[in-house]
């Protein structure tokens, strides 16, 4: 699978990885021009005691899109051309961050029924004005993979009592396989055990996996 991949997609399934192993939420983002150049970058830095230059950390609010926009150093014409990639859904924290970043298009990885608010793009005149792309999810088994590595996290953070939440309830509706792949993967520990290993073989693992 990881060859399959174009680089903006790899970038932010690393920076995703990067996030599982500091035990925080595994979500990455970067940002890139027209032609695959990674720009800048981020990750989820909630359970963080750390953070680059101009990113933050430990705070509800240090999401990965966040963080990758932040880290963001080009004029806003320049950034008319970008797109911010994330492996999930954004929620309606960085879908506003993403809007008023004058990044004009947003590829995600992964839905999220819980919180993605992707929709939220033509619901006011402010949010009908700026000529926004979103590409929906477009790969089954990265989808699933990349869900089951959020399911597991939620349980290991959380506690088993995640497995009967309501945002279980709202991921089973969506994505009922990769809900039981991800408890699958906590019950075992493997995933946790992987955490010396690069993005690249954890991703064809798991795909492995489910395929």
């Amino acid at each position: 699978m990881w060859n399959s991949l174009s680089h903006p997609w790899q970038a932010a399934i690393e920076m995703a990885w990067e996030a599982y192993c500091s035990g925080t939420i595994p979500i990455g983002a970067v940002v890139a021009d027209p032609i695959g150049n990674v720009v800048s970058s981020g990750r989820n830095r909630i359970l963080d005691t750390t953070s680059p230059e101009k990113q933050i950390h430990g705070d509800v609010l240090a999401h990965a899109e966040l963080n990758a926009l932040l880290a963001l150093s080009l004029d806003q014409e320049i950034r008319h051309s970008l797109s911010l990639y994330t492996t999930m859904e954004p929620c309606p924290l960085c879908m506003g961050a993403f809007y008023m970043s004058s990044v004009r298009t947003l590829h995600y990885a992964a839905r999220d029924p819980y919180a993605g608010s992707t929709n939220l793009i033509g619901t006011t005149s402010y949010l009908s004005r700026k000529p926004i792309h979103v590409v929906a999810p477009c790969d089954e088994t990265l989808e699933l993979v990349l869900t089951a590595l959020m399911v597991e996290t939620e349980i290991r953070l959380r506690g088993n009592e995640t497995i009967t939440s309501r945002f279980f309830d709202e991921w089973r509706k969506v994505v009922p396989e990769a809900v039981e792949f991800g408890i699958t993967l906590h019950r075992s520990a493997q995933l946790r055990d992987k955490q010396n290993l690069p993005a690249s073989e954890v991703i064809n693992w798991l795909a492995n996996q489910v395929q």
